[in-house]
């Protein structure tokens, strides 16, 4: 599903991003992501969850500016269980970044991208993992009318092409008509 999340400034719909990412804790009540109730769940089980079920987008892109395209994509694999090779981990963050548009970026840092380029650099990093949600908290907030529609229609190729559920908060109402579904 691809699922627009809208409210006035201030409604919770950030806190709401954070309590399905597991970023935070509900203060009461439970949460059961796939059957299993997150709410108390200790840090490294949520970390778990969290580099293996579900990706994040963020507005301000959190990049690292010292490092390339290429290693901001290769994080998530670094703290997660798998036991890549260096090769291996180049191989797989080419080709992420390539379905992202960014062939021939790999070894561009943040400062030498574009907004658009650094979101689609975001996007990739939150794909390395093949979550099953991706959670986009105002991805397009800072990008011009262009590169926002470029980030959107890369995301809609995400969720029609490889099945990733998609929850997007977005203010921009044009791109919220262009979901599944508006909240």
């Amino acid at each position: 599903e691809f699922v627009a999340l809208m409210g006035a400034s201030g409604s919770g719909k950030s806190t709401l991003m954070n309590l399905l990412g597991c970023l935070d804790r509900p203060t009461r009540g439970q949460y059961l992501l796939d059957n299993t109730d997150v709410s108390h769940l200790n840090r490294d089980q949520l970390a778990d969850i969290r580099n293996g079920k579900l990706g994040f987008v963020f507005q301000s892109f959190n990049l690292l500016p010292r490092t390339s395209a290429r290693e901001n994509v290769e994080l998530p694999l670094l703290y997660g269980r798998h036991q890549l090779s260096n090769q291996q981990l180049r191989e797989r963050a080419d080709r992420v970044l390539a379905s992202v548009g960014l062939q021939g970026r790999e070894e561009h840092h943040p400062s030498q991208l574009s907004g658009g380029q650094q979101q689609r650099v975001a996007i990739a990093r939150a794909l390395i993992n093949h979550p099953e949600v991706l959670l986009a908290d105002e991805p397009t907030g800072n990008l011009d009318t262009a590169s926002a529609q470029g980030v959107f229609d890369l995301m809609k190729q995400v969720n029609s092409a490889q099945g990733t559920t998609i929850l997007i908060v977005t203010h921009n109402r044009a791109l919220a008509e262009q979901c599944g579904r508006i909240v």
